[in-house]
Parts: structure tokens; sequence; C-alpha cells
């Protein structure tokens, strides 16, 4: 051990700032943090690499070797493979994005210590990045039904709910560093990882799907020291008097910027596509999110000046309907994505009441109706029955019907002489802090408003090899296929509902 800690103090002694020429400013910070504090891995990028290497090893031996050969994917659970189609590149882009926070705050904080952690964390990133590109190419290779996977990183400037991710993960590098940082380390990765690369495995392994968790655990054994580097961070921010006025209003923008899109996204993953049921989302969340991430982090961090979210309460009021708000709302739009989707069956209704008391009162009358919308020869679907869906967040870009429609939070205001839909009362108080900030990231419906439903698709390339079949369907019946003749008959037209709103709506 003492050998360890010599060689990692020798190696900080290499650290000099350069005199020749002067340093450019590229990403500032409105944070001061001081030259010395602790790196609590004590990173040696030497052990770092040989460690990884073994995982790779072991990894991607198991894929191409035993999961390959047995044809696991195949056999999987088709519902569960279906939410991979999206769930994966989703995760995929905030790998990217987390490599991006991480080159930042090398390049900007001037302490050998944190970059130290910053340096191995970088790479970690850059390996999960090519990890689950890997993962979606060998699905797209071994798949019962690979149509979506090889499409779906094409989509993610273009789908409505990738577009909704991008909104939350490029928080990790858009703005200041640190305020990134609090973002990636001490909210998605100390609170968010542990239900998507933990939990989630164990969802993956009862519905046949093996080749996940082989590589959902390996990401996750890297994410202990990232979720380090987030307190060692924080450790270095608020040693610093005169950041805790920043600090804690960065936090609060942090948190919700990151529960606005996956608390809604996981809960549709977890609870509308296992087929194999286990724990709920809700359950997920209440043991990683609020009682250890909350209750055993958070809270401890009170007597150094950091509360509790802002609006974490409101948060966890709505944790008990997001997601089936958001299941109905990816159902019913389900020409627009490019998954299939399985309807629910009496045993689910019976699971759904079990977990979520009270919800088929509030959300049974859309399954049945969904059920009897699944042919195309009935010359009607789901999405024929709105004129419009609803607005969207101009903040967190997710639609804003949370957390129930009958109970929604939503609000239309007028800036700059243009209408804007906020979800809730905390993206509505981010945006006006900085209103330009967001002004420039467009909605799904302006970019394609008056688009007929047939030339979104046709644009976006949401068709089969057979260039006539639909990517996405609404069922897992293959006798049942929904085509482009059968969306043209639906001459169904992509409205920005702001448009329409009665004035009355507008402040």
């Amino acid at each position: 051990m003492r050998d360890i800690v010599e060689a990692h103090e020798r190696v900080k002694d290499f650290e000099w700032t350069a005199t020749y020429a002067a340093k450019p400013d590229r990403y500032p910070t409105k944070y001061k943090i001081p030259k010395k504090t602790k790196d609590p891995f004590r990173h040696l990028i030497r052990d770092y690499m040989s460690m990884e290497q073994e995982k790779d090893e072991r990894q991607y031996g198991a894929l191409e070797d035993v999961l390959a050969r047995s044809g696991y994917p195949a056999q999987a659970e088709r519902r569960w493979m279906e939410i991979l189609k999206v769930a994966v590149p989703v995760v995929n882009f905030g790998e990217y994005a987390a490599m991006k926070s991480c080159g930042q705050l090398i390049d900007t904080i001037d302490n050998a210590e944190l970059r130290q952690g910053y340096m191995a964390q970088m790479l970690d990133e850059i390996r999960h990045t090519n990890q689950e590109m890997y993962l979606t190419r060998f699905f797209a290779k071994h798949a019962a039904d690979p149509e979506g996977f090889a499409q779906a990183m094409k989509l993610k400037g273009t789908n409505m709910f990738n577009r909704a991710g991008r909104a939350a993960l490029e928080a990790f590098f858009v703005g200041d560093p640190i305020e990134g940082a609090l973002n990636l380390q001490v909210v998605a990765e100390t609170a968010y990882t542990n239900p998507i690369f933990v939990a989630m495995t164990e969802v993956a392994a009862l519905n046949g799907d093996q080749s996940t968790p082989s590589v959902f655990l390996s990401i996750q054994s890297d994410e202990a020291r990232h979720m380090a580097n987030g307190y060692a961070t924080l450790a270095a921010v608020v040693s610093e008097p005169d950041n805790l006025p920043h600090l804690q209003a960065d936090f609060d923008r942090a948190f919700w910027r990151q529960h606005a899109f996956l608390d809604p996204f996981l809960g549709v993953v977890y609870d509308y596509f296992q087929k194999n049921r286990s724990s709920s989302y809700q359950e997920k969340w209440q043991e990683w999110i609020a009682d250890d991430w909350v209750g055993s982090y958070i809270a401890k961090l009170e007597p150094f000046g950091l509360k509790l979210p802002r609006w974490f309460p409101e948060a966890q009021e709505r944790m008990k309907w997001v997601g089936h708000t958001g299941a109905m709302l990816a159902f019913s739009a389900w020409p627009l994505q490019f998954w299939r989707f399985d309807p629910l069956t009496n045993e689910d209704f019976d699971w759904f009441e079990l977990k979520y008391p009270g919800w088929y009162d509030h959300y049974g009358f859309f399954w049945e109706g969904y059920r009897e919308l699944l042919d195309p020869k009935d010359g009607a679907s789901t999405l024929s029955l709105f004129e419009s869906l609803p607005p969207l967040c101009r903040v967190c870009q997710m639609p804003t019907i949370f957390p129930r429609i009958d109970i929604t939070t939503a609000r239309i205001r007028e800036y700059g002489g243009v209408r804007h839909a906020f979800c809730s009362d905390a993206c509505e108080f981010i945006f006006w802090e900085d209103p330009q900030k967001f002004l420039a990231y467009k909605t799904f419906y302006e970019l394609y408003n008056g688009y007929s439903l047939d030339e979104y698709i046709m644009e976006n390339g949401l068709l089969r090899a057979d260039g006539k079949t639909l990517l996405a369907q609404p069922s897992l019946d293959d006798e049942k296929l929904w085509t482009i003749d059968d969306i043209r008959a639906l001459q169904y037209e992509i409205k920005n509902p702001l448009d329409s709103l009665d004035s009355d709506w507008v402040s």
C-alpha cells in the first residue's frame, strides 16, 4: 500500500505549468478549486489499463464465443429485446457526453490530484461508449428481430425520445464544467447508474438476455470510481466558502434535469417491457435514489452547506405516475418510433394494480382500447385518435402531460413573441434563469411541424429492408405488420399543438 501511495505522489510531481504559451480558458468556471485535494482512488494509469484489459477480454470473449454460438439473444423475450433498441443508444450517448465532461474538467481544473481521477474516468467513458456500440452491433447480428438496432444511432437527433435524452445528458458538458460534473458524477452516476447498470441486469437476465448483463456489470464496476470522483469534486468545491452560493443552485438544476428525463424513461423500460416480471421501477427508485442516494449520501453533506435538491419532494411525488403517463404516450405514438411494442395482457394489468394501486382507474381505459387497434386492416391507430400529441417542454423536451393527464403541471408561456410549453414549475424556473440556453435546441414539432406521418417515416428511414414494412409495430404479431401504405391511408399530419392552443392558455 505504501508503494502505491509513493508512486501516486511521484506521478503528480511530473505535472507542470507551461511558460512558453498562455493556457486558453476554453471552459471557464465560476468555481474556485484548491490546488491540493484528495483523489480517493489514487489512480495509476498503468495499473488501471491492465485491469480494464482483463475485463474487456472476459466480456468480449463471452459475447463472441458462448453467447453468440448458443444463440442467446434470439432466445430472449422479444418484448424485452425491443426496448433495448432505444435504451442502449440513449445510455451510449450518455457515455459520450460523460467523456466530453471529463475532458473539460481535465482542461479546466488546476489540481493534479483531481485531474488524475478525471483522466482515468475519461478513459472509462471511451471504453463504455465502445462497449455499448458493440452491444448494439451484437444485437443487430443475433437478435430475433434485428431491425431497429442497426438504425438506432442514426436517429439520435430526430426521434422524439432520443432528443429528450440528449437534452438531459448534454447537461454533462454544456455550460460550466463543474455544473457538468454535478449532473454527471454527483447525480447521474451516483444516483442513477445503479438502477441502470445493476437493477436492469436483473430484469434482462429474468427475460433471457445474458448479453446486456455481461456488458452492463462490467461498466458498473467502473462507476464506483466515478462516484468517488464526484465526491472528490464536491469536497473540493465545498472547501471554498465562496462556492456555496453557486453550488446549491447548480445542484438543484442538475437533479431536476436528470430526473425529468431519466425517471419517466426508465419507468417505461422497466415496467412496460418486462415479460417475466421483477420489481417495479418505483421500488428500485425508492431503494437506490430516495433511500441510498438521498438518505446515505446527500443528507450527510448538509453540514457542509449542500442541501437536498430543491425539487426532490416534487420528483418523489411524481414517481407514482410519470412512467405510466410516459408509456401511454410512447405506445400511442408507436409509428414515430423504431422498435416494436407489445400490448399489455390481463396478467400485466394485475401486476400494475398490485405495484401501483389505482393504476387501472387511470390507465386501464387506454390499454383496453390499444388492444383493439393493432390490425392495419381496421384503418385506425392510436395515433390517429388524437388531433395532435401533447406539447413538448422547452427545457427537458418531454411531453407536458406529467405526472398524469388529469393532474398535469403543464403551463404555456410567451417569450420573444413565441409560445413555449413547460412541463413543471422546475423546468419553467430553469428556463427563466437563462432563456437563450434553451431556445436554440428545437423541439420535435419545430423540426417536423406540417409533415405528414408517412413523410416523416420515409425521411428518417423507418422502413425495413423490403422498403414498405415499418420498423415500429404496435405488437409482436408478425401476421399484422403495418406498411407505409397503411400509414398513408391514415392521412395523419404532425402538428405543433402550441399553434392551435386558445390564447387563454398562454401567459
